[in-house]
Parts: structure tokens; sequence; C-alpha cells
């Protein structure tokens, strides 16, 4: 069932990509250009600014409510709950914007001992450095032993402290030993029930461990993020709409835009752009803003007669002013050919996620030295992005990447 159900999600990207690839050059209007790089570099800067979908956090809330009402009334509850993210969104952002305001009255105090943990660059040391930083929080049992589950039902009013772990995979790397610091996580909770645990990790990375360690067998309560729709992607990216004053203009989605803003035809296209958008982005997040902003197009015009760095305008503040933004159809961009290193590079960072240059070519068994050229080049294409000195992958181009991985017998996880 599972695999009749990977088969029909890859044909169904397959078509939307067949049928959108002719439409990426194919401007509504021939008065339409791209955006010049400095409004998209803009534009990006407020992309990333911008706060967690509410449709995320919403569903975090939820199922962390759920959870924590379970454990702290039953004693064999499960006292963890696992987060699964598509390798492109920041699940440590997500998480952290989930919790910060959350209200509750559930009487439980969120705890951040591993703050925003990334690999040290031994990745020997990861267990060592997880060890101290939970030692510093107090009160876990660290001897295997652990608090009994035979003991009083009155314990149960002790169970009032989330520990978060923001980002599994952060927690290990691919390479010999390098497993330790998931050995180790895995045996801190099952061995500490007073605490819950809330845990964040890479979709890939958890169907990665599950398939060599069976890490599903320790963590009962897993819950992947929700699937975006277009309604819910229209409000996030609200703030950057009403900021620049983005039309639509899709001719191949529906009819030209009405004169009249407050038409059913000018709706109706609207609609269909965000629910394209959806689509186009399998609803997630970062793929959706990446694509939202490839789609943007300004007026010839425009260009020629206005400086691109002043080119800011607020619809609220200029209700009259012609907007010089507009959306025309979301399209992904073509994938260039990848070599057979390329893609080993390519399903180590979908594994583990944001990674340094030294731990990629640690997790294929290369020298760095070996790697650098194709790094290069698949950064120069877009395909990779730099992140604070880390390698991420582009989300533009995660679905083509899928694909193209299945394609070649690699291993395919999360969605």
């Amino acid at each position: 069932m599972a695999m009749v159900g990977f088969t029909w999600q890859f044909l169904k990207q397959k078509l939307f990509f067949w049928l959108h690839k002719s439409q990426e050059n194919d401007h509504s209007h021939k008065d339409l250009v791209p955006l010049p790089d400095t409004l998209e570099a803009e534009l990006l800067q407020s992309i990333n600014s911008l706060a967690t979908p509410s449709a995320y956090t919403e569903a975090i809330h939820a199922a962390l409510e759920d959870s924590l009402k379970a454990w702290q009334k039953n004693l064999e509850a499960p006292n963890s709950l696992v987060i699964l993210a598509n390798p492109v969104e920041p699940i440590t952002k997500i998480l952290q914007d989930s919790l910060q305001g959350w209200e509750n009255n559930l009487e439980v105090t969120v705890v951040k001992p591993l703050g925003n943990f990334r690999r040290p660059p031994d990745p020997l040391t990861i267990t060592g450095q997880l060890r101290r930083a939970l030692e510093a929080q107090g009160g876990i049992e660290f001897d295997g032993q652990g608090v009994e589950l035979s003991q009083d039902v009155a314990c149960l009013e002790q169970r009032t402290t989330v520990v978060v772990i923001p980002s599994l995979e952060q927690c290990f790397l691919r390479c010999i030993s390098g497993w330790d610091g998931i050995g180790f996580l895995r045996e801190i909770t099952v061995h500490n029930p007073q605490y819950f645990w809330l845990i964040g990790c890479n979709s890939w990375a958890w169907d990665f461990l599950d398939f060599v360690g069976q890490i599903s067998a320790y963590f009962d309560d897993v819950r992947p993020l929700p699937t975006l729709t277009g309604e819910m992607l229209q409000s996030w990216l609200a703030p950057l709409t009403e900021q620049w004053g983005t039309t639509t203009n899709n001719e191949d989605l529906a009819d030209p835009v009405s004169a009249d803003p407050a038409s059913s035809d000018d709706q109706k296209e609207v609609e269909v752009y965000w629910q394209s958008l959806a689509d186009c982005s399998q609803g997630v997040s970062s793929i959706a803003a990446k694509l939202w902003l490839r789609s943007l197009r300004i007026e010839k015009q425009v260009m020629e007669t206005e400086d691109p760095a002043q080119l800011v305008l607020n619809t609220k503040e200029n209700e009259d002013q012609i907007s010089p933004l507009s959306q025309v159809n979301p399209a992904q961009p073509s994938l260039p050919s990848l070599t057979n290193l390329d893609l080993y590079l390519l399903h180590s960072l979908m594994i583990h996620g944001r990674i340094s240059p030294g731990h990629l070519a640690l997790s294929l068994g290369e020298p760095e030295s070996q790697i650098q050229a194709r790094v290069q080049w698949l950064l120069r294409e877009d395909i990779l992005e730099r992140r604070w000195g880390d390698l991420i992958i582009c989300p533009t181009y995660y679905q083509q990447l899928q694909s193209e991985l299945a394609n070649n017998n690699f291993f395919v996880g999360g969605r």
C-alpha cells in the first residue's frame, strides 16, 4: 500500500511538472519581466523573516496538548512526541515559533537544554555534548535505571516538564560511531518518563533512522506537519502580497484579471493561483515561498522608468497607484543533469538536513577535496544554498530531486 501511495504521488508530481515546465518562460503579458536582483533579494529577506504558518503552530499545539494530557493521566502513556518536517523546512524555527507564547492550561514548563544544537566539528563528541547539556538541566537519569513505571500514581502530579530536542538529525552523522547520539537520546527518553520529550526531525532522517535502527519502536507518537492548502499559503504570505501590492496575471490558469477587483472572475483566478501554488509545492511552506517568489513579475515600463531599489509599494498607503508586481503561474525550474556524485551528495543532504562541507564529505567516506568541485557547481546552479557556512537543499528543487533520487534507486523518505 505504501509503495502504491508513493507511486501515485510520484506520477502526480511528474505530471504537474510536465504541465508547468513549458509555462515557466511564457509570461501572461509581454510587458512583464522577471524581478531585478535587488527586488528579489529584498523579497527573499522578507520571506525569511516571516513567522511560521499558523497551520503548523496550531497543529503542533493540538498534538502536544493531546499527548501531554494522556501523559499526565496515565503512567504508561508515551512520554514523547515527534514532529516530522520536510527536509527543506526549518524544523528548529518551527518548534521555537510554536512554543513562543503558547497558551495552555496544563501547567507545564518547557525547557530547551540543547538550545539550537548543531553537530560539533568532531561527530564523535556528539554524545558527550548532548549529555553535558542535559546534565545541566538536572533531574535526568543517566544510569539506565531511571524512574520505575510501577511507582505510585501520585508521581503523575510531578509530570510538569517538557524537554525540547529541536532537530534530531543534528544529533547524528552517517559515519563510523556517528550514530551514538541517537542511541543515547533513545535510552534517555525511555528511562526518564517523568519528563515529556518534544522532538523535531527531518522526515527523511526519521525514515532513514527507522530503516537502520527501528527508531519508531521507541517513539510511539509521530506526527507530520500538515499539508498547507492554497488558502493557508495565501494567508501566510499576505504580509508580503499586501506590502508589495501583487496582482494575479495568469491567462493560462483562468481569464485575464478583471478591471473590477471585486468581480467573481478575479476572485476565482486568485483562488486558482493559490491552489496551483499549493499543488506545485506539495503544501510545504519553504517550497511554496520560493515558487511564489519565482512567479513574481514586474512591468517592463516600470523597470525602464524607476530605480529598482525604490520599488517598494504598499497598497494600503497607495491605493490608487498601479501595482508594479504581478503573480504569474507558479512553475518549477528545470533540473540540470546530475552526476552520480551529485546524487550521493544530495541524498546525504536530504537525510542530514543542514550540514557542513566537512561533515558532508565524512558522511560519504570521501576527502573534502574530492567533493569540493561538485559542491561549488551545485551552488552555482542554485540547487544548494549556503546558510551560515553550512549547506542546505534549495527548496525550489526539492520535488525534482526527490523524483531523481527515486529513479536512481536511492532510499527516498518523507513527503
